[in-house]
C-alpha cells in the first residue's frame, strides 16, 4: 500500500502543478534567502572587515525576520492548496481510500515537495552566496572580495528550521483531514463563509483605529518622539486595516446592493453578489495584501533613503577631510591653537593642502519665542530632555562673510538670524536674557552647513544661527569653539589606513599629557571624513542590503497571495459564470463583470497601502532624520519613485494573474 500511496502522491503533485508551482517558487527563493542570511551572519571574514562592527548582529536579526515571514507564507500557501484540493480528497475517500492511507498519501506529498524545494533552495543559496557577500561589501562601500566560506552549521540551521515548519504543516494537514468527513471534504471548497455580525459597529471601530494611528503619526514633533510612537501607530493601523476590509468593505457592498439603480445591472449584480458571498476570505486576503504592500514600501523607503541620503549626513558632520574642534576660554590664544593643530597633523604624517578656521560659539536655550530667547548653561542643559532643548550657533560677521562671500555691517546691538521652529521678522526687537537686540536680517538658510560640523540640529525642533558683530557679545552665555578644517592630498583609502594614528585613544591622551596644548583649552574633538564615511556606510549599507532582501520577501508574499486569490476566485467563479451564460449572459457581459470585480478587489489594497504610507511619512521622515537623512527634498523624491516602481510591479503581477483567472473561468 505504501507504493500505491507514493505513486498517488507523485501523480497528485504533477496534476496540481498550477497550485504547486508558485508555492514551490516561494519555498525555493525563501530557502535561498534564509541560507544567504545565515551564511552572512556567521561569515568569519565579515568580522575582520574594518567598520563592519555590528553588521553581523543586524544580519542575524534580518535572518529571524525572514524565517518568521517564511513560516507564515508556508502555512498560508499550504492552507490554500489543501482547501483547493478538498474535493479531490473527498472523492478519494468516497472511492474507498481509507483515512490512514489518505493521511499517508498527503504526508508523502509533503515529504517529496519539501525535500525537493528545500534542497533546490539550498543549492540556489550556495550558488548565490559569493555574489551576495560581494553585494553586501559593495553596499557597505568596502573593497569587494569574491570569497565564499561553506559552513555546515549554516546548512544545518536552515534545514532544521524549514523541516520543522513542514513537520508542523504535515501535522496540521493530518489533523484537518482526520477530523473531516468525506461529504464535507467534497463540499469544502464550495462552502461560503459565514456572515459577520455587527458590520457597522466593526466599521466604526476600524475607522477609529485607523484615525488614531494616523493622528499619532501626525502629532510627532521630533525624531525622539517618533521611534516609540511608530510601533503603537503601526499596530493600530494593522488592526484597523483588517477590520476595515472585514466589515467596512462588506458594509460598502451592502450599501451598493441597496442602490437599485446600480445593483440591478448584470455586471454590477454579479460582481457585488460574488464579493458578498466570499466576504470573509476576500477581506482577509485584501487586508494581507495591503499590510504586505505597506511593509514593502516602508522598508524600501527607509533603506534607500538612508543609503542615498548618507552623503549629505556625512558632509554636514564632516565638512573637511580632517577637523579639529577646540572648546576654549575666551582668553586662549588662537594663534597658539593653530600652531598646535599644524604640529599634531605633521606628527601624524598627514599632508595638508588647505586649511580653514572659524571661531564660533555653541549655545543652549531653555526658551525660544518670537520675542524672547533664554540661554542655558551647559550644566542645566545636561539635565534637560534633549527634545526640549533649543540649540544655536553664534558667528561673527567676519566668519559669515568667509562662509557666504556676502558682507554684513552689523552694529553691536544688531543680529542676523536663521531659525527653525519659530519665526522672526527683520526690524523687530529680540531679547536675549536681559539684552535687547534688533533683528537686522532674517537669513534664508543655515549658512554653517558645509562649513562647521553639525551633529545635533537635525534632531531638535528648535535651533538658531545668530550672526553678531563680535563674539564677545555672548561670551558669558555660550561655549567658545575654534574650528579648524584641513583638506589633505591623501586618497580616501590612505586616510582610512591612517585612522589608527589620528583617532587612537593613545594619541588623544598624549595630547593632554604632553603640555603642548595651549592654556585655556577645555576639550579637543578630532574627526575625519573618510573614517566617518566608512563607519556610516558599514551601517547604512548593511541596513540597505537587509532591506532589499526583506522587501524581496514581502514582494514575494504579495505575489503569492494575489496569485492564489486569483486562482481560488477563478475556480469558484467558473461554475457560476457557466450558469449565467446558460440564462442569457453573453461573453462581453461576462468579461465586463470579471474586469469590474478584479479592479475593485485588487486595486483597493495598493491604494490603501499608499494612503498608509502618506500618513506615516511625517513619522517615518522624523525617524530617518534621527538616523541621518537630512535632505528632505531628496527623501520625498525617493519615496515617490519607490511608490511608482511598486505600482508598476503591482500592475505587472495583476496582469499576469488576471490572465490565469480568465483562463480558468473561460
Amino acid at each position: 500500500m505504501f507504493g500505491l500511496c507514493f505513486r498517488l502522491a507523485l501523480t497528485n503533485l504533477k496534476k496540481n502543478r498550477r497550485l504547486y508551482y508558485p508555492y514551490a517558487i516561494m519555498t525555493i527563493v525563501s530557502t535561498a534567502i534564509s541560507y544567504i542570511f545565515a551564511s552572512l551572519a556567521f561569515h568569519p571574514d565579515l568580522g575582520q572587515v574594518k567598520g563592519a562592527n555590528g553588521v553581523t548582529q543586524v544580519l542575524g536579526f534580518g535572518m529571524i525576520v525572514v524565517m518568521l515571514a517564511v513560516a507564515i507564507m508556508v502555512f498560508y500557501a499550504n492552507s490554500f492548496v489543501m482547501k483547493q484540493r478538498s474535493k479531490e480528497f473527498g472523492v478519494y475517500s468516497i472511492l474507498g481510500l481509507e483515512k490512514k492511507h489518505l493521511l499517508l498519501m498527503t504526508f508523502l506529498e509533503n515529504v517529496v515537495y519539501s525535500t525537493s524545494t528545500i534542497l533546490t533552495g539550498l543549492l540556489l543559496g550556495l550558488a548565490l552566496d559569493k555574489l551576495f557577500y560581494a553585494l553586501l561589501l559593495k553596499t557597505m562601500q568596502m573593497p569587494v572580495v569574491l570569497t565564499s566560506v561553506f559552513q555546515l552549521k549554516n546548512v544545518a540551521i536552515v534545514l532544521a528550521y524549514l523541516y520543522g515548519i513542514f513537520i508542523l504543516v504535515s501535522l496540521v494537514n493530518i489533523g484537518k483531514l482526520g477530523l473531516t468527513d468525506s461529504l464535507k471534504l467534497v463540499q469544502g471548497k464550495k462552502r461560503g463563509d459565514k456572515k459577520t455580525g455587527f458590520l457597522w459597529l466593526q466599521t466604526l471601530l476600524a475607522l477609529i483605529l485607523l484615525g488614531a494611528g494616523y493622528v499619532i503619526a501626525q502629532l510627532v514633533t521630533s525624531p525622539i518622539q517618533a521611534i516609540p510612537s511608530f510601533f503603537g501607530a503601526t499596530l493600530l493601523v494593522i488592526l484597523g486595516t483588517y477590520l476595515l476590509f472585514q466589515a467596512g468593505v462588506i458594509s460598502l457592498l451592502n450599501w451598493l446592493k441597496r442602490r437599485q439603480t446600480y445593483y440591478y445591472k448584470p455586471d454590477n449584480f454579479i460582481s457585488v453578489s460574488n464579493l458578498i458571498f466570499r466576504m470573509r476570505k476576500n477581506a482577509l486576503g485584501l487586508a494581507t495584501i495591503t499590510i504586505l504592500s505597506t511593509m514593502f514600501l516602508v522598508t524600501m523607503v527607509g533603506g534607500l533613503n538612508i543609503y542615498i541620503g548618507g552623503k549629505d549626513y556625512i558632509a554636514n558632520q564632516n565638512p573637511n577631510d580632517y577637523s579639529i574642534d577646540v572648546v576654549m576660554e575666551p582668553t586662549t590664544s588662537k594663534t597658539q591653537v593653530e600652531e598646535w593643530a599644524d604640529t599634531i597633523l605633521e606628527e601624524a604624517g598627514i599632508p595638508v593642502e588647505s586649511k580653514v578656521v572659524y571661531p564660533y560659539q555653541q549655545a543652549y536655550f531653555s526658551e525660544v519665542t518670537h520675542q524672547q530667547v533664554r540661554f542655558l548653561t551647559d550644566e542645566k542643559a545636561a539635565s534637560i530632555d534633549f527634545s526640549d532643548l533649543g540649540i544655536g550657533f553664534i558667528l561673527d560677521q567676519a566668519s559669515y562673510e568667509k562662509m557666504t562671500g556676502q558682507k554684513l555691517e552689523l552694529a553691536a546691538d544688531q543680529v542676523a538670524i536663521y531659525s527653525k521652529g519659530v519665526q522672526f521678522q527683520a526690524g523687530q526687537t529680540l531679547t536675549f536674557d536681559e539684552k535687547e537686540m534688533e533683528v537686522a536680517q532674517v537669513l534664508s538658510k543655515n549658512v554653517t552647513l558645509g562649513h562647521l560640523p553639525d551633529y545635533v540640529t537635525f534632531n531638535v525642533s528648535q535651533y538658531l544661527i545668530l550672526v553678531v558683530q563680535d563674539l564677545m557679545i555672548f561670551e558669558n552665555q555660550a561655549e567658545n569653539h575654534y574650528y579648524m578644517g584641513f583638506e589633505s592630498s591623501l586618497s580616501e583609502e590612505e586616510q582610512v589606513i591612517g585612522q589608527e594614528v589620528f583617532l587612537s585613544g593613545t594619541f588623544e591622551s598624549e595630547l593632554w599629557t604632553s603640555n603642548i596644548l595651549p592654556d585655556g583649552t577645555n576639550t579637543v574633538s578630532l574627526a575625519y571624513r573618510a573614517y566617518a564615511t566608512r563607519n556610516f556606510f558599514s551601517f547604512a549599507g548593511s541596513l540597505f542590503f537587509i532591506g532589499l532582501l526583506l522587501s524581496l520577501t514581502f514582494l514575494m508574499a504579495v505575489v503569492l497571495v494575489i496569485y492564489f486569490k486569483q486562482i481560488s476566485e477563478g475556480y469558484e467563479d467558473r461554475d457560476r459564470f457557466i450558469i449565467m451564460t446558460k440564462v442569457g449572459l453573453d461573453e462581453d457581459q461576462t468579461r465586463q463583470s470579471i474586469r469590474k470585480q478584479l479592479l475593485m478587489v485588487f486595486f483597493l489594497p495598493i491604494f490603501l497601502a499608499i494612503v498608509h504610507l502618506g500618513f506615516a511619512y511625517k513619522m517615518l521622515s522624523a525617524i530617518l532624520v534621527s538616523i541621518g537623512v537630512v535632505n528632505m527634498e531628496l527623501m520625498l523624491h525617493v519615496t515617490i519613485g519607490i511608490c511608482v516602481v511598486y505600482f508598476l510591479l503591482y500592475l505587472m503581477v495583476f496582469a499576469i494573474t488576471t490572465r490565469t483567472y480568465k483562463q480558468i473561468v473561460s
